[in-house]
């Protein structure tokens, strides 16, 4: 697909997301819930998860279960790598080079139901060096980031939406 098409289409989602007919909250609670549980160290469950959150906390699922895609496969060892480094901050733990956090997150996150057991007990022989710094890393900065997402969603939502009342 050529980038012009992905664009296109990303450009209509969000047009299609300013028009409906949620007000503003709910549409920024969804993009600001996206974002914290994006975050998460749960690739391949961050959808079901942040759709099963959005619909008691009467968020815009749609949103919520877009933005979760700011990790992907394509995206989340950087991310991850940043969550993990700055969990370190608040849990020292020995220090794992870049290598080696890629090499656990690139075999932990290889989910053939064959290989399940290993790729567990890969994760799990890093123990506290990795994981708890990773989850500590991710729950403050998708906080953070959840946060400010919906405070920019939001404000972004009301001017747009005036803007359109107004006829520009």
């Amino acid at each position: 697909m050529p980038i012009s098409n992905l664009i296109a289409r990303i450009r209509k989602r969000l047009r299609d997301l300013l028009h409906h007919e949620d007000p503003p909250h709910r549409i920024a609670l969804g993009l600001g819930l996206g974002m914290f549980v994006g975050l998460l160290p749960i690739m391949g469950i961050q959808m079901a998860v942040v759709a099963l959150l959005a619909l008691p906390l009467r968020a815009n699922v749609k949103a919520a279960v877009a933005t979760v895609w700011i990790s992907n496969p394509l995206t989340f060892i950087p991310l991850y790598w940043v969550n993990y480094r700055f969990g370190l901050l608040f849990f020292p733990a020995r220090r794992l080079s870049s290598a080696e956090f890629t090499g656990a997150l690139t075999k932990a996150s290889d989910w053939q139901w064959s290989a399940l057991k290993e790729s567990l007990s890969n994760l799990m022989g890093l123990g506290a060096d990795l994981m708890v710094p990773l989850w500590v890393g991710s729950a403050v900065l998708g906080v953070v980031f959840g946060v400010l997402a919906y405070v920019v969603a939001f404000r972004w939502v009301v001017f747009y939406r005036k803007r359109i009342r107004h006829g520009q």
